[in-house]
């Protein structure tokens, strides 16, 4: 076996994996090793295939079976090798090609499954496309498999509430409606009744299913699209959602979920200008102008507000409602030329004014929804979806009232890839926010021929990353916020070109805020909403390493200092926020409890505190025992309410700490750092 190591400092690793020198031979390259054998045997060979589909009814082992194969692999750069295994039909001309990547410096690997038509007529049908079935070992005589997952956006204040299911049968997911995180999350933590696991992440901004079966040899994973079935004209080439697998030790499954973090925090988050990404401390002027009451000349106002009172915010944000002229913001979707009334030089001069005054410039856009009486639906009309048999919650989509851009079609594709690249430039955009209010799958699946059920879905979301690298090419600089009715977009493909700065539109809720926050945290290295008003309790329920503020910025008031203050609290700690997480308390929405959380950076020595007592909680005081700190240090605790900071030893602290708030409700964050 080759050294999995070489590319690797020891100091890394043992930062990356939060262990003492003592424990990387028992831990961290046993996990890393778990995962290279397992690349061994499924990503560099094709005698094991770890996927399934069914091709002219028959089984894919035995179609493979016959096919020519090939295996190749290449190191991609010193953290990541690519493993390519491809199978060529020759009669039907029919190649199936696996893309694998492999991390070195994580126990953890992904794959994309693709299907080309090199053949002169169509394909057999190709169905049940399923990029992973496959069986994760385990002795079950020792208990059941337990799955670690979660619910997903749904504009409700529960929206992320993490879930456990016992596997003593077989259990599905699916999200609602065709974007990704409706619903649920497509992230799964599966622990082995004899200790250990493994993270499963679905890769597909769309309609994915999986399952999770016992089976006597332990338990027998399988994910993909909810629905394939269709075949590929000469020359088609199809891909497949991607899955990554990350491999754990131990009995604590919360190390697969920070292994997660780390992984998605290094390799699956936006690097614009190719340097580490810079979440934006947003301004928002819709606290106080709705959206179709703002304006060129009011925009530039808030601007130099916040500028000629030093306000600590880096963005300025102007969202829905500046666009066409209907006198309702939805019904303008489709137009994407400035209000003239209310812009009249277009979106320029604002972020000029934001450029000149040190602000990076935010704009909100919806291109897949198209309105009627807008101009994609007067002049594209042959480039619209429109929805059929739609469940009840979505059936007010129908009746000539949304449609979709179908981002499938080359056509249309083209254009919005264009079009957005020309807007965005001309109007010096730095942060392209992307809504999308539909639920796309009852589009896809309206008028689908028998032999092609699955391939409009399929098309949009190739075309849908298509559109976001062309916007990453054209602008290298630019950052995306990935939004759709809130986080009902979120996955591993499309966390790599863009971040979720509002992951759910049940917002400005101070408990509901500390749960996403507390919830959300397990999967994601990025989590923050900000606050309506600057309030202690508010802002430090919603904070994270990106926050969008809708504060009273036309008026004077205290609001200015106010703010200030917080906000600079929350710089000072923001690079914590994407660390490593431990929950103090278990997640809860009651008003009546307390929760609370840690995020903890080995490699500073470095963390956070933070605990709630809410509205209705009797108790005064929580005792939290805070994790991952070397009880041989000692730390200095800054209390953001107290001073004088306070030495206390590492053995002290991971003991137990008492956090006291005499006032209800009320939030405490506690800053510790070793000397």
């Amino acid at each position: 076996m080759r050294n999995v190591f070489a590319a690797v400092p020891c100091a890394l690793l043992l930062a990356l994996f939060e262990l003492p020198a003592s424990a990387l031979t028992t831990t961290v390259d046993r996990e890393i090793g778990d995962a290279h054998l397992w690349a061994e045997q499924h990503l560099q060979t094709p005698k094991e295939p770890l996927f399934h589909f069914d091709y002219d009814h028959e089984d894919s082992a035995a179609f493979l079976s016959r096919c020519r194969a090939e295996a190749s692999s290449r190191a991609l750069d010193a953290d990541r090798t690519e493993h390519t295994l491809v199978w060529t039909d020759g009669v039907s001309g029919l190649v199936t090609r696996c893309v694998g990547i492999e991390y070195t410096n994580f126990p953890a690997m992904e794959w994309t499954l693709w299907f080309k038509n090199t053949g002169k007529a169509d394909t057999a049908i190709l169905s049940d496309v399923q990029p992973v079935d496959h069986i994760v070992g385990g002795q079950t005589d020792k208990g059941p498999f337990r799955l670690l997952h979660a619910r997903g956006s749904h504009e409700e204040a529960r929206d992320f509430t993490p879930e456990e299911t016992t596997l003593d049968k077989t259990v599905s997911f699916a999200p609602d409606g065709g974007r990704s995180s409706d619903g649920v999350l497509p992230f799964f933590n599966l622990s082995r009744p004899n200790r250990d696991g493994v993270i499963l992440g679905i890769g597909w901004t769309g309609q994915w299913a999986a399952s999770f079966e016992p089976v006597p040899e332990g338990m027998r994973i399988r994910g993909g699209m909810e629905q394939t079935h269709l075949r590929l004209h000469p020359g088609e080439e199809i891909r497949t959602p991607a899955i990554l697998l990350l491999f754990w030790r131990g009995n604590d499954s919360l190390r697969g979920n920070n292994l997660l973090r780390a992984l998605l925090l290094k390799h699956y988050t936006p690097r614009p200008g190719g340097k580490t990404v810079e979440p934006p401390i947003a301004a928002s002027p819709h606290g106080v102008i709705p959206f179709e009451g703002s304006t060129e000349a009011n925009m530039i106002e808030g601007i130099r507000n916040i500028a000629a009172h030093k306000f600590p915010v880096d963005t300025w944000w102007i969202d829905a409602g500046w666009n066409g002229t209907q006198d309702m913001w939805a019904r303008a979707v489709g137009t994407w030329t400035a209000n003239p009334t209310r812009y009249p030089n277009g979106l320029k001069p604002v972020g000029d004014a934001a450029h000149a005054n040190g602000l990076r410039f935010l704009v909100w856009f919806e291109p897949e929804r198209v309105m009627p009486d807008t101009w994609l639906y007067n002049n594209h009309p042959e480039w619209l979806l429109r929805p059929a048999n739609t469940p009840k919650p979505w059936r007010y989509q129908e009746n000539d009232k949304f449609h979709m851009l179908n981002l499938g079609n080359p056509e249309a594709l083209a254009w919005v890839k264009a079009e957005y690249s020309r807007i965005i430039g001309e109007a010096g955009i730095d942060i392209y926010r992307q809504d999308a209010n539909l639920s796309p799958l009852w589009y896809w699946r309206n008028g689908e021929a028998e032999d092609r059920q699955g391939m409009n879905e399929i098309r949009h979301v190739m075309g849908l990353y298509d559109f976001y690298d062309t916007l990453m090419r054209d602008h290298p600089n630019l950052l995306i916020d990935n939004c759709a009715s809130g986080g009902r977009r979120i996955d591993f493909e499309i966390m790599r070109r863009a971040l979720t700065l509002f992951r759910s539109d049940h917002c400005w809720d101070s408990v509901a805020d500390q749960g996403m926050n507390h919830a959300l945290s397990l999967w994601m290295p990025y989590v923050g909403v900000g606050a309506v008003i600057p309030d202690a309790y508010a802002l430090r329920s919603g904070m994270g390493p990106h926050i969008s503020l809708p504060f009273a910025y036309y008026a004077e008031s205290d609001m200015w200092q106010k703010g200030a203050a917080l906000i600079e609290q929350v710089k000072s700690v923001r690079h914590l926020f994407t660390a490593y997480y431990y929950p103090l308390t278990p997640y809860s929405l009651d008003k009546d409890r307390w929760i609370a959380w840690q995020y903890h950076d080995e490699t500073r020595n470095e963390g956070l505190l933070l605990a709630y007592r809410r509205e209705d909680c009797a108790e005064d005081h929580l005792r939290v025992a805070p994790r991952g700190l070397n009880p041989h240090k000692t730390y200095s605790l800054t209390d953001w309410d107290n001073s004088p900071p306070r030495a206390i030893a590492g053995k002290a602290l991971t003991a137990g700490l008492d956090i006291p708030l005499a006032t209800k409700p009320a939030a405490a964050v506690l800053h510790y750092k070793a000397n």
